[in-house]
């Protein structure tokens, strides 16, 4: 039995919807974590070396919080909002009901596009916050090994 396209358009608006909240989640933890990891950087300034002083020790991690600052950020797309009216003295015309299919799959198609953009942003945001928290720890395992500490 063939789906309905409505149907079909529900449902991968529903499965971006679940991946941004999925993806909301990590960059709770990755900045929870982060934050955890930048105490004691800034705990032990002293001992770090003379070449590398505490602005740019911290500047990786200064980069990856607003990486996930940027994944945190509510979304409200500007772009197809025919039936959610933000109005500051709405009528009830302004609700009137459209029983029209071409017109609900349109919406939903935009939608779908709309969340699409938005989890790949977000997707974005968050891989590169991980590499430079990846790539910021290496660095600094390196340099302790080159220290001798």
């Amino acid at each position: 039995m063939a789906q309905e396209p409505a149907d079909y358009y529900r449902g991968l608006s529903a499965s971006y919807t679940d991946a941004i909240r999925a993806t909301d989640f990590k960059a709770n933890i990755v900045m929870f974590f982060l934050s955890i990891v930048v105490g004691p950087i800034i705990g032990a300034r002293d001992k770090l070396p003379a070449f590398l002083p505490l602005p740019v020790a911290l500047a990786p991690f200064l980069l990856a919080f607003l990486c996930l600052f940027v994944v945190l950020l509510p979304r409200y797309p500007t772009r197809g909002r025919a039936n959610f009216p933000v109005l500051r003295s709405p009528s009830l015309g302004d609700f009137r009901f459209v029983d029209n299919r071409d017109h609900e799959v349109t919406q939903l198609q935009l939608r779908c596009a709309i969340l699409s953009h938005i989890l790949f942003w977000k997707t974005f945001c968050l891989r590169t916050s991980f590499f430079i928290c990846i790539a910021g720890v290496v660095t600094a395992e390196l340099l302790v090994i080159a220290s001798g500490v």
